[in-house]
């Protein structure tokens, strides 16, 4: 407003200068015209007419000055009012461009805001002109950062679906981004990450993480090229990163992503025990039936009683090896399941069945279902689900004293189905519970070996309800008895190999 002021009170007195100005002259060169005539006309006047006298002329030019003087206040009142009213509508198409600009200097806004002048300017006017180019130029602008942003969010979107870390920083190590993936590696959250210097500690101790990515962020600018790592921790539940680190360009800082590889190293360890505890498996009915086979080589005389035991073992441990076999023949389908092989099912059908089939071998056994409502559709491949319920029976009848005494609900909760196996056996203890589904994991090695187990029945039932997209859970109290409950989806999504 006070600059409004000012640029109004200069063309104020520019306008008084000006017209002074005109003024001054025309009365200085108008009073000489009048004097001029005034004086011929009465040197003629007092050759013809002698009574004309000198007051009277006086008289005359006194009043002309005073007609004069109140048509240059006229003059000068019309001349200010056309100057004004063509300055203001000069100045006002100005001061709307800036008013409309503005707004983005200060970074109150983030694009330019359209300029609309008034309708009664002519197009042809530069103003209107000016108005349509920088009109055009925050159009172009406008597109621009447009432009900008949905390539940024498309960038961010592509980092965001990675599974891998990826943090960015600038020459001065400071984080300029940072996905979800990456910021919960370091363990913190992105808030407190961007915009920080690395490495971020905040109440935590430096992690052997931080410190590595740290080193490879410095040492990839140094070198101005990608430079690898690797590292593992942790003592009960090790974890494994492979790092690279790259520069950006122009020395404007560098990029480390971060791979957490500790789940393919933790495969190859399972696929060392596993080898290495069927080999065990496998060895301990070999050596007996070797063991065996040369006593009768050596001692082809023996007693028939004594021959019957031998042989009686010999059969049962290669039993126990055409079960081993079998259960990791098992172990090996169920990886591959296609999915041609699921269809709808009934679970009460499914339960029904391996109950008659535990209780031909249990025959003692007393086996409840209780079904909340009839019938319980799953989406699944019929045969693998019912050796996956059947494991489970056998496995609470059998570690139950007998009779064994099972309870078996069904229920329908929501878009699942549930499935609760509870006896009234040995139990588990705590301490094994979380081991129970590892393959090859016993948790009474001569009591699973007197029935023939070799831990690998519920590793078996883990694979089968994961492979239907379920979970499963078990509670025990040691002595009381144990449940096993499966949750599986009423659907499935058919995935296209």
């Amino acid at each position: 407003m006070e600059r409004k002021i000012k640029f109004g009170r200069k063309i104020l007195l520019l306008q008084i200068l000006f017209f002074a100005s005109f003024l001054g002259a025309a009365v200085f060169f108008f009073q000489k015209a009048v004097s001029h005539t005034l004086q011929t006309e009465m040197e003629q006047l007092m050759l013809s007419a002698a009574e004309f006298s000198y007051q009277h002329v006086q008289e005359f030019i006194r009043q002309f000055q005073v007609w004069f003087l109140i048509f240059c206040a006229f003059a000068f009142v019309f001349f200010a009012l056309v100057t004004w009213t063509a300055v203001y509508r000069m100045r006002a198409p100005i001061a709307q461009m800036i008013r409309a600009i503005k707004p983005f200097q200060e970074g109150k806004e983030e694009v330019l805001s359209p300029i609309a002048l008034h309708p009664s300017i002519d197009p042809r006017d530069p103003l209107f002109q000016l108005a349509e180019v920088l009109n055009s130029l925050s159009d172009r602008v406008r597109l621009h950062i447009s432009s900008l942003v949905d390539e940024r969010n498309e960038k961010e979107a592509i980092l965001e679906s990675l599974g891998e870390g990826v943090i960015a920083v600038d020459a001065e190590m400071g984080i300029r981004y940072v996905n979800f993936i990456g910021s919960r590696m370091l363990g913190f959250a992105k808030r407190h990450l961007i915009g920080k210097p690395f490495p971020v500690v905040l109440d935590k101790a430096i992690t052997p993480l931080l410190e590595k990515c740290q080193f490879l962020l410095t040492a990839c600018q140094e070198k101005r090229s990608i430079v690898t790592d690797s590292i593992s921790f942790g003592d009960a539940k090790k974890v494994y990163f492979d790092l690279i680190a790259a520069p950006k360009m122009h020395k404007s800082g560098a990029i480390i992503v971060l791979q957490d590889k500790s789940s393919h190293y933790r495969v190859l360890e399972m696929g060392k025990d596993f080898v290495a505890n069927a080999s065990h498996e496998l060895r301990t009915p070999i050596t007996i039936i070797k063991g065996f086979a040369e006593t009768l080589q050596d001692m082809p005389e023996l007693p028939p009683e004594m021959l019957s035991e031998i042989i009686e073992k010999i059969v049962r441990n290669c039993q126990r090896m055409d079960n081993l076999v079998k259960n990791l023949l098992t172990l090996a389908d169920i990886e591959n399941l296609p999915e041609s092989r699921f269809q709808e099912c009934d679970l009460i059908v499914l339960v029904e069945t391996c109950r008659q089939v535990v209780l031909t071998v249990f025959q003692e056994a007393h086996i409840v279902i209780e079904k909340k409502q009839d019938p319980v559709s799953v989406c699944a491949d019929p045969e693998i689900l019912e050796l996956a319920i059947l494991n489970l029976m056998n496995n609470a009848a059998k570690y139950s004293n007998p009779p064994a005494h099972l309870t078996i609900t069904i229920d329908q909760m929501g878009e699942e189905a549930l499935i609760a196996i509870s006896d009234k056996g040995i139990g588990i203890p705590e301490q094994d519970l979380e081991h129970i589904f590892d393959r090859f994991y016993t948790v009474n090695k001569a009591r699973s070996r007197r029935h023939g187990g070799a831990g690998l029945g519920l590793s078996i039932v883990k694979t089968i309800i994961e492979k239907h997209e379920g979970t499963i859970s078990v509670a025990s109290v040691l002595g009381q008895g144990t449940t096993f409950t499966v949750l599986l989806p009423n659907q499935r999504v058919i995935r296209n190999a």
